[in-house]
């Protein structure tokens, strides 16, 4: 397993390969960087956000789209000017948290409630949906931290967690609406965060201060294994490499003794037997 260890993130998060480049993205959460790194040439770049990043995704013409806690979803230009995909006036996505681009080319945004961002008492945190016309639709409801989304690799499920339930959730998935309905299986998992699938249709899911990621098999809907990992707090997992065969992990170093935990923050890159899918672009 090798360790990336020269950028220490106060929350790793998001990490998505960047094929057009050639290279892993991942966010400095609360510490306003994006992350770039070269797993060919192990070169790390790092780039200065103030607004800070959630996740990202990529469209079809590689631009890059964030989603930030602060200032809802965009495509960031290279000189760091922004541009809307949707009505922000009408549509006051905040609060955002995971995001990723589904296989119908939407963007799917789930965002934390105004209770856990201690603006409000309100478990109101939502997953979006939006299209490339800037046509925004709500999912999911009154959620407290919306997260780890992914799809089948058959297209037709769709999985989801509210991290404060430590549930994972399985719906079907209609492609050309969109549409999500609950399937009525459920899986808890101790402290979920972010996830991604493989190949087999094994669910790779960050167990936050478990010091292990949770590899679940989605046929039986169970805990199969537990991948062990030298950071206390992995926050997120996403396949990257030329073949999809590098399993990435993000981890968080916030609230956490450095003198206990020395890999805290680190983002970790293990190779595996199997291989993930190449990120779905949006448009």
């Amino acid at each position: 397993m090798k360790i990336i260890s020269e950028k220490r993130c106060i929350i790793g998060e998001g990490p998505i390969w960047n094929e057009s480049e050639k290279r892993l993205y991942y966010t400095n959460g609360m510490g306003n960087e994006i992350c770039m790194f070269d797993i060919s040439t192990g070169e790390l770049k790092v780039r200065p956000f103030e607004k800070g990043a959630a996740a990202f995704a990529f469209d079809r013409e590689n631009r890059l789209i964030v989603s930030s806690f602060n200032c809802g979803v965009f495509i960031l230009n290279d000189d760091d000017t922004t541009q809307g995909i949707y009505d922000t006036e009408k549509y006051p996505i905040k609060y955002c948290n995971d995001m990723k681009v589904g296989p119908d080319g939407r963007l799917y945004v789930g965002t934390q409630s105004g209770k856990m961002a201690g603006t409000s008492d309100a478990t109101d945190g939502k997953l979006y949906s939006i299209d490339k016309s800037g046509n925004v639709r709500v999912l999911l409801d009154n959620i407290s931290v919306s997260n780890g989304l992914e799809w089948s690799i058959d297209e037709k499920l769709f999985y989801h967690t509210d991290s404060v339930t430590q549930i994972i959730k399985e719906y079907a998935f209609d492609l050309e609406s969109g549409d999500i309905k609950y399937t009525g299986r459920s899986l808890k998992v101790p402290n979920v965060d972010g996830f991604t699938i493989d190949e087999n249709g094994n669910i790779y899911a960050a167990c936050w201060g478990h010091g292990y990621v949770a590899v679940i098999d989605t046929k039986e809907f169970k805990i199969k294994s537990h991948m062990q990992v030298p950071v206390k707090a992995p926050s997120s997992c996403g396949f990257a490499g030329e073949n999809m065969d590098i399993l990435a992990i993000t981890t968080a170093s916030y609230q956490v003794n450095i003198e206990e935990d020395k890999n805290a923050g680190y983002t970790l890159l293990k190779k595996m037997q199997t291989r993930g899918r190449k990120p779905y672009l949006f448009g």
